[in-house]
């Protein structure tokens, strides 16, 4: 346990440490000096200030809650399919958030009215539709069967990754065509204050319900059918995960577009250190989560100045030699 809290405050001192080196990265030059008066002097007239407070500290907090979130939901889908390759994205919620996003852009694209938030708001219905799809379909007489929502996930993957392309190939619109592409790669230039809420509060409701379900999850490592004989409600349970799965990644999908590889690396990286059956885990998962993010929107912002490229580039560059690795290794289960 004291392991377990040692990492927890590393992760927040090297959070803050990564908050503090993004505010610096701009179009404006700033100093550190410039940054600690944003934050403890806020002048709203002063257009660095302005820069700092609703503009670098949004895209911040939102690559932070984004990352945890879905490092969150990768933890919760290993422990669902008792596979350490899975991660929300195999559950297809990536791919039925673009097609969502995707149909927005392409048919309302005239509309200013709520036009901030209709991809959001079709990108987390996307994500919620695929879900329960995958959950119908991978359920025989009621029963969640964990390898064949793995096989119908991946396979509508697939079918919804085809039809944004089938979309992407019919435009005669290139303004729509860049908004799909640059959405569909993920990041963070348009976080702002008004929509940070929703993915801070599903994430922190889920954090808080499963840190007292950690022992389930624990249990479920093992295998469903050693979980049972232990006393475990598997099916409730996995309900329970899928459901939070679903509201977690989709609000974080949402509003940063699909980001891949977090919930398939992160996990690992605290397991390995902590173990399987740890309290904390979850949270050093989130937190761990949250800064790998915020490093790589520094990294794309450092090689792609001031914009940045896309986060999701940085992040397969390190989450596809993992994704081999594992592979490699050939055992895939944690029992």
């Amino acid at each position: 346990m004291r392991k377990a809290f040692l990492l927890v405050v590393c992760l927040l001192l090297l959070s803050a440490l990564g908050f503090f080196l993004g505010l610096k990265v701009g179009s404006i030059s700033t100093s550190y000096t410039t940054i600690m008066e944003a934050l403890f002097s806020y002048d709203s007239t002063d257009p660095t200030h302005f820069s700092i407070i609703n503009l670098r500290l949004p895209r911040l907090l939102l690559a932070f809650l984004t990352g945890a979130s879905l490092a969150f939901s990768g933890y919760l889908m290993q422990a669902l399919v008792n596979n350490a390759l899975a991660d929300p994205y195999l559950l297809g919620t990536a791919s039925g958030a673009s097609l969502g996003a995707s149909l927005s852009f392409f048919l309302f694209a005239d509309l200013t009215f709520m036009g901030l938030y209709l991809p959001p708001f079709f990108a987390l219905a996307g994500s919620f539709a695929v879900t329960l799809v995958v959950v119908v379909l991978g359920s025989r007489r009621g029963q969640l069967i964990p390898s064949q929502m793995l096989l119908v996930g991946v396979a509508l993957s697939s079918l919804l990754t085809a039809l944004v392309s089938l979309l992407m190939f019919l435009s005669d619109s290139e303004s729509q065509l860049k908004s799909v592409v640059f959405w569909s790669m993920g990041g963070f230039e348009k976080a702002d204050w008004s929509t940070l809420g929703y993915p801070a509060v599903t994430l922190t409701l889920g954090l808080i319900l499963f840190f007292f379900l950690q022992r389930h999850l624990s249990v479920l490592l093992l295998g469903a059918e050693r979980a049972e004989t232990l006393g475990v409600d598997v099916r409730l349970i996995r309900w329970v995960m899928l459901v939070s799965v679903s509201v977690v990644t989709g609000f974080a999908v949402a509003f940063s577009g699909p980001v891949g590889f977090v919930g398939l690396m992160v996990p690992h990286f605290t397991r390995a250190l902590l173990g399987t059956t740890n309290r904390l885990n979850l949270i050093a998962c989130a937190l761990a989560g949250g800064l790998f993010l915020v490093v790589c929107d520094l990294i794309s912002r450092w090689i792609y100045p001031p914009a940045g490229m896309p986060v999701g580039i940085v992040t397969s560059f390190f989450g596809v030699p993992f994704f081999v690795y594992l592979l490699r290794r050939k055992n895939y289960r944690f029992s």
